[in-house]
């Protein structure tokens, strides 16, 4: 009987009377690089697609999707569900793609002994405030405190002494200009403040 003849392995270069028995490491170490390598490119593909989908113009559909939570303020995923009946699996895609461009909120709540995702609409506040354009005549030296709402501590004669160090005149833990100036903030009336007035008092002492 004849002998079998000998196969070689074309990974690790050795001789086999069966090729097909031989567990070859040489193999397995450069099918393990593919994997990793190909595991690495789909990591890659997927970036560059969640990319493009917060980029990306809405579909006339995921629009339709949009109007209705942003009408209902909001709702749990099976009651939206109920409302458009569209696949479930599409409906999660398009709730990813508003919740990722920022346009809905979403958080998973328990309901009814089981996990929900609960959608929030986001109002849009640049239709909802008006700006109103204000000239600043920056030539006098107490525009900041009237910028801010007279908020003392921008035009304050104490700020370089302002310290827990200097407990005499005023500090972070105690002042009675900032303390007013809450005060007057809370009743809603104008703050009015006589710095000269006070720095003269303060000389005197």
């Amino acid at each position: 009987m004849a002998k079998k003849k000998k196969e070689q392995c074309p990974f690790c270069g050795d001789w086999f009377t069966y090729l097909s028995r031989h567990k070859c490491k040489v193999q397995a170490r450069i099918e393990n690089k593919e994997d990793e390598k190909s595991a690495t490119e789909r990591r890659i593909e997927r970036i560059g697609e969640r990319k493009k989908l917060l980029t990306r113009n809405l579909r006339k559909e995921e629009t339709k999707i949009l109007e209705i939570i942003d009408r209902k303020g909001n709702l749990f995923f099976f009651e939206l569900v109920e409302i458009v009946k569209l696949d479930r699996n599409r409906l999660e895609e398009i709730i990813e793609l508003l919740a990722l461009q920022s346009k809905i909120k979403v958080k998973r709540e328990l309901r009814n002994a089981s996990w929900s995702k609960h959608i929030f609409a986001i109002e849009d506040l640049e239709k909802q405030i008006s700006v109103k354009e204000i000239k600043v005549d920056q030539s006098k030296l107490n525009w900041i405190w009237w910028q801010f709402g007279r908020q003392p501590c921008f035009i304050c004669p104490y700020t370089e002494q302002c310290s827990d160090d200097n407990p005499d005149v005023c500090n972070p833990h105690h002042c009675p200009l900032l303390t007013k100036w809450i005060e007057a903030s809370l009743e809603g009336i104008e703050y009015i403040v006589n710095f000269e007035e006070i720095l003269q008092k303060t000389n005197k002492k």
